[in-house]
């Protein structure tokens, strides 16, 4: 018989090694890791260990995931909160603050909001032609991680530009009408390079930012 028609019979035959248990008994394979010589039933608990260690890293990861999903979904029930309790826009940069200080314990932010003319003690920019302070941050309509130009930082972060070597830009802005306005922009700095480097996704951070957006939104108008 050829290995094809052995193969074809035990596959038509499931229950040939129960009525021929000493058969399969004898029969030996090379264990899948040292080589030795094992039986078979030695050699199927091995690929069992190994395959319950597989399916194990596996949960580990998925309880990671559903634990950082969890997370998620706790800030950003807090933030909404927070949101619909501002009554102003320095109540919108308390919220801000804590929100990068406490849930993200983020070292240095920078929130500046593109107008000149609000009541408010919240840092504003002047968008203009060839802005030689904000030009590069400005121009983002959707999340960036990475770094930005040097005299970027030092404008938006003053003396700690220097201490920090990763960011994200999250832009604030109006959508209405499918017409994109400029309102704001808020900065986030880390001292490690890959905190926000550029290979991360930024879902999440878009996610905040559209949030973030939606509440300043209702406090201009």
């Amino acid at each position: 018989m050829s290995e094809e028609e052995v193969i074809q019979y035990l596959l038509s035959t499931p229950d040939f090694f129960v009525r021929n248990s000493d058969v399969l008994e004898s029969l030996t394979l090379p264990h899948p890791v040292s080589g030795n010589v094992v039986s078979l039933l030695e050699y199927q608990v091995s690929v069992l260990q190994k395959s319950t260690a597989g399916y194990r890293s596996q949960f580990e990861r998925l309880v990671d995931v559903a634990r950082e999903n969890e997370s998620t979904m706790q800030k950003s029930r807090r933030l909404i909160l927070a949101g619909l309790n501002c009554e102003s826009l320095d109540d919108f940069s308390m919220v801000v603050g804590d929100m990068v200080r406490d849930d993200f314990q983020v070292p240095y932010y920078s929130l500046i909001l593109f107008d000149d003319v609000i009541d408010s003690s919240v840092r504003t920019h002047s968008l203009v032609n060839e802005d030689a302070d904000l030009s590069h941050t400005s121009g983002f309509t959707e999340c960036f991680c990475g770094i930005l130009p040097a005299n970027e930082m030092n404008y938006l972060f003053s003396d700690d530009a220097v201490k920090i070597h990763s960011v994200a830009v999250l832009p604030l802005l109006s959508r209405s009408g499918g017409e994109v306005k400029k309102c704001g922009v808020l900065v986030l700095g880390d001292k490690t390079p890959t905190t926000f480097s550029k290979d991360k996704g930024s879902l999440f951070l878009q996610y905040l930012a559209d949030l973030l957006s939606a509440i300043l939104l209702r406090l201009l108008k």
